[in-house]
């Protein structure tokens, strides 16, 4: 069985070729598209037992742009760094793996199925987050009292890796700047869902919203 290195060769032209239809820029088993409000990823995640690969896809608010001291650049962005992300999946909706093949042909005919699965899975994602109606607009705070179910039917479908901690964070940080009371209901949440004893790095945006001015 060949390497995943030698795998990506194979596909790296094909699928590079039909993601930049679309408007991801990248290569091998990283591709991103920057818009005005998110940046896109789709990604291709080898197995750490080898053999075989998955495709992510990952969407990051441009809102956030960083956590803790750690800053993003937008620019090399991975589907690991996005702060909503999911794995595409199969019919049954399942994660969808690839098998590795030493026929070259066979790994570009896997190239032509994850770029499809991409096609119907990600773009009506991606539609939704590009339309002029922001999507996060949608969430209300009694909406993280159930994430999977109520947050994910609001972001087209999307599968969740998040928490309900993580996901009031995220959304504080959107709306710091966007709209302080909405920015104050979800840190408030998400401040009283901490232990007093986390040491979750999100406390202090948490505290910091809640302290700031006006906005109820």
């Amino acid at each position: 069985m060949i390497a995943a290195s030698d795998f990506k060769k194979h596909i790296s032209k094909t699928l590079a070729g039909h993601l930049r239809t679309l408007g991801f820029k990248g290569s091998g088993f990283n591709y991103l598209m920057d818009t005005d409000d998110f940046v896109f990823t789709i990604g291709v995640q080898a197995s750490q037992w080898g053999g075989q690969c998955c495709a992510e896809f990952g969407i990051q608010p441009k809102a956030i742009d960083g956590i803790g001291e750690y800053k993003i650049d937008f620019r090399k962005l991975k589907y690991s760094e996005c702060e909503f992300r999911t794995r595409l999946t199969n019919n049954n909706k399942s994660d969808q793996w690839w098998q590795y093949s030493d026929d070259p042909e066979k790994n570009i005919q896997v190239a032509n199925e994850m770029f499809s699965i991409v096609v119907n899975q990600a773009v009506p994602i991606m539609d939704l987050f590009k339309n002029k109606d922001y999507i996060f607009d949608k969430i209300e705070v009694s909406d993280l009292d159930n994430i999977y179910k109520n947050v994910s039917s609001k972001l087209g479908g999307m599968d969740l890796m998040t928490t309900d901690i993580r996901l009031a964070w995220a959304l504080t940080k959107i709306y710091e700047k966007r709209d302080v009371a909405r920015a104050k209901q979800f840190a408030r949440f998400g401040l009283s869902k901490l232990e007093p004893t986390s040491t979750f790095i999100g406390r202090t945006d948490f505290e910091k919203v809640l302290n700031a001015g006006p906005g109820e």
